[in-house]
C-alpha cells in the first residue's frame, strides 16, 4: 500500500485489504472466487444489464410531460437558441447534440438513455473495484443492473439515468483524489502534484450541479467529508475548483444567452411548483415538508424500490396508495447511521458514499415539494443507499458462519425476486413495445390519452405552423405534433370569469383550445377528469357561446375536442 493511501485516518488503513483477508468462511471463498474470475463477471453482468435495458425498453412518453419537456427544450435550444435554465440545463443541452443527428425521434433519443445506463454501470465498476468486497461490488451492480425501478429509466427522456451516470464518474473521480491524498505536502505541493484531477473535479461536479439543480448539495458532501477527515487542504481545493468552473459558466452562459430568469429559490419555496401564486414556505413548513419527504422516501420509495414492499404497478403511483410509516423510516434511518459508523473505520469509499448519500437525500427532502411524491426524486440515491445497506450487513455477519450463510440465501433470493419482477415488467410491455415499433404510437395509452395525441397530431397536421393552439400537456403535443409548439395550460384561476380569461389567452395570441378528458386518475374512467381548461372555458359558454366555434372531435368515449376563439 502506497505512503499517500497509509496517511488516511488510522481506522480505514486496510481498506483494501478486505476485499480478501477480512472476511472469513464463505464470504471469505465467495470474493477469493469473484476476484479470481473478475473481469468475466463484469462483463456477463454488462451484457444482462444491456439485455434487461432492452427488455424493458418503452417506447411512448409518459403522462407526467416532464421527459417530453426534455426534448422540447433541447429543441428548443437548438433551433432557437433558447438556453434551458428551468430545470437544469445540463440535460436538454446534453440532449441537442442527438436532436440535431436525429430530430425529433423519440426512440433515437431514448437508445442515448440506454448507453448512459451501460456507461454508469461500466464506471460504477471502475470507481469501486479493488476499493470495496468483491462480493458488495457485484451485489451493487447486480442491482443497477436488474432492478426494474432503475432500469426504466434506461429508455427515458429524463435526466436520471444521464445524471447517475454523471454521478459515477465524479465518484471516480473524487476517489482518485481520495488515492493520492499527503498530508505531508505543503499547499502548493498538494495542489501541484493533483491540479489535474482537481481542474476535472471542479469540471464534472459543475455539470452534475447544472443537470439537477438539488445536485448542488452534493459538493457539500465532498467539503464535509474532506473536514471529517482534516483535510483541510483539500477543502479549499475542492470549493476553488468548483467555482472556478462555476463562475466562468456563469459568465459564459449569461454574455451567450441572457441572464437566469428563473428563480429556482423562489421555486423551491413554493407549496405547490406549479402555482408562483399561490402559498410560500415558512422555516415551521419547511420542516414539515422535511420529514413528510423524509417519510413518503424512506418507508415507502426506498423500500418498494428495493423490493422490500409490495407494488402493483411500476409506472403509475395513486396517492391514496401510497403508506408511509415513520416507524419504519427512523428505524432505517438509525440502520444507515450505524453502518456509517462502521463504514468510518473499516472503508474509507463507503464512508465517503455515506456522507454524500446523506447530504445529497437531505437537499432532495428540504428541496422538493411535499405533494410531489415521485419516485424519480429518489432514484438518483438509490445505488448509493443499497451500497451503504448490503456493506454494513456484510461487515457485521462476516465473524459468524451461520449468519453469512442466511445473508448469501436471502441475497440470492432477493436476487430473483429483482430478476423475475423485471421479467414481469419486461413481459407486460413487450406487446405494447412490438406495436409501437411497429408504427402504433399510440398503444398502450389509454383512450383519453390516445384521443389528446390524436388532437395534438391533427393540429400539426392541419393548422398553420404560426397558429397558436392551447393545450394542457403542450410538451407531450410538440412530441406528437412533431415539432409543432404549443401554449400550455398548467393551472386556472380559482374563480374565473370569462373576460379576464379572454384577455390573458388573448394576451397570449391564443386561437385554438385543445379540450381533453385526461382522467384524474389514470387507471379508472369514472368521470373525473382534469378541468382546468373546462373550468376556464365555461364562464365563456355561458357568456360569450359565439366565441367558440368546434373545429374537430376525435374519439366516442373520453372526446377530445378543438375549438377555435373568435375574439
Amino acid at each position: 500500500m502506497s505512503k499517500k493511501v497509509q496517511q488516511q485516518h488510522k481506522p480505514q488503513q486496510h481498506a483494501k485489504k478486505t476485499t480478501t483477508t477480512s472476511a472469513t468462511g464463505l464470504l471469505e471463498n465467495i470474493n477469493q472466487w469473484l476476484e479470481a474470475r473478475d473481469k468475466k463477471v463484469f462483463y456477463t453482468l454488462l451484457f444482462l444489464s444491456t439485455l434487461f435495458s432492452l427488455l424493458l425498453f418503452d417506447s411512448k412518453v409518459t403522462l407526467g410531460g416532464d421527459d417530453s419537456s426534455y426534448i422540447e427544450r433541447a429543441w428548443s435550444f437548438l433551433n432557437e437558441g433558447k438556453f434551458p435554465y428551468f430545470q437544469g440545463p445540463g440535460y436538454p443541452v446534453f440532449l441537442s447534440l442527438f436532436v440535431k443527428m436525429f430530430g425529433i425521434k423519440v426512440v433515437a433519443l431514448k437508445f442515448i438513455s440506454v448507453f448512459c445506463q451501460l456507461g454508469f454501470v461500466w464506471v460504477t465498476y471502475i470507481t469501486f473495484r479493488k476499493r470495496i468486497p468483491y462480493l458488495v461490488l457485484f451485489a451493487l451492480l447486480a442491482f443497477i443492473s436488474f432492478n426494474s425501478f432503475i432500469q426504466y429509466y434506461a429508455s427515458q427522456t429524463f435526466t436520471e439515468t444521464f445524471f447517475l451516470f454523471l454521478q459515477s464518474i465524479c465518484l471516480y473521480i473524487t476517489f482518485r483524489i481520495i488515492d493520492n491524498i499527503n498530508k505531508e505536502d505543503s499547499f502548493v505541493d498538494g495542489f501541484k502534484n493533483n491540479y489535474k484531477q482537481w481542474l476535472l473535479f471542479g469540471f464534472m461536479f459543475l455539470i452534475l450541479t447544472v443537470s439537477k439543480s438539488i445536485a448542488f448539495v452534493t459538493i457539500a458532501g465532498v467539503i464535509l467529508y474532506f473536514l471529517m477527515n482534516k483535510n483541510y487542504k483539500q477543502v479549499v481545493y475542492a470549493i476553488v475548483a468548483f467555482l472556478v468552473f462555476r463562475v466562468l459558466y456563469q459568465l459564459i452562459t449569461t454574455a451567450a444567452f441572457g441572464a437566469n430568469e428563473t428563480n429556482q429559490m423562489e421555486m423551491m419555496m413554493r407549496v405547490d411548483l406549479y402555482k408562483p401564486q399561490g402559498a410560500h414556505e415558512t422555516f415551521s413548513t419547511m420542516i414539515d415538508r422535511f420529514f413528510m419527504n423524509f417519510n413518503t422516501y424512506i418507508s415507502w420509495h426506498m423500500y418498494r424500490i428495493l423490493n422490500l414492499r409490495l407494488i402493483t404497478n411500476l409506472n403509475v403511483i395513486d396517492v391514496d396508495t401510497i403508506v408511509p410509516l415513520p416507524a419504519l423510516s427512523y428505524i432505517s434511518t438509525i440502520i444507515l447511521g450505524i453502518f456509517t459508523f462502521l463504514s468510518y473505520k473499516r472503508n474509507k469509499f463507503v464512508f465517503f458514499s455515506s456522507i454524500y448519500l446523506i447530504v445529497l437525500i437531505g437537499g432532495v427532502f428540504l428541496g422538493v415539494q411535499a405533494n410531489n411524491m415521485q419516485s424519480r426524486l429518489i432514484i438518483i440515491a438509490m445505488p448509493l443507499i443499497f451500497l451503504v445497506l448490503f456493506y454494513g450487513v456484510y461487515e457485521l455477519v462476516k465473524r459468524s458462519s451461520m449468519m453469512q450463510f442466511f445473508f448469501i440465501l436471502f441475497s440470492v433470493i432477493m436476487l430473483i425476486i429483482t430478476m423475475g419482477k423485471s421479467v414481469v415488467t419486461a413481459k407486460q410491455n413487450f406487446v405494447a413495445l412490438k406495436k409501437n415499433m411497429a408504427g402504433d404510437m399510440y398503444y398502450g395509452y389509454t383512450p383519453d390519452w390516445e384521443n389528446f395525441l390524436k388532437m395534438s397530431k391533427y393540429c400539426a397536421d392541419s393548422l398553420p405552423d404560426s397558429t397558436n393552439v392551447l393545450s394542457r400537456k403542450p410538451a407531450m403535443s410538440f412530441i406528437y405534433g412533431h415539432g409543432k409548439k404549443f401554449i400550455g395550460q398548467f393551472d386556472s384561476p380559482s374563480a374565473p370569469n370569462a373576460d379576464s380569461v379572454l384577455m390573458g389567452w388573448h394576451k397570449n395570441n391564443v386561437q385554438y383550445i385543445i379540450l381533453a378528458s385526461l382522467r384524474q386518475n389514470p387507471k379508472k374512467n369514472n368521470g373525473h377528469v382534469i378541468n382546468n381548461i373546462h373550468r376556464m372555458l365555461q364562464p365563456i359558454v355561458q357568456q360569450y357561446p359565439q366565441k367558440l366555434r368546434l373545429v374537430k372531435s376525435i374519439g366516442t368515449e373520453e372526446v377530445c375536442e378543438l375549438y377555435q376563439i373568435n375574439y
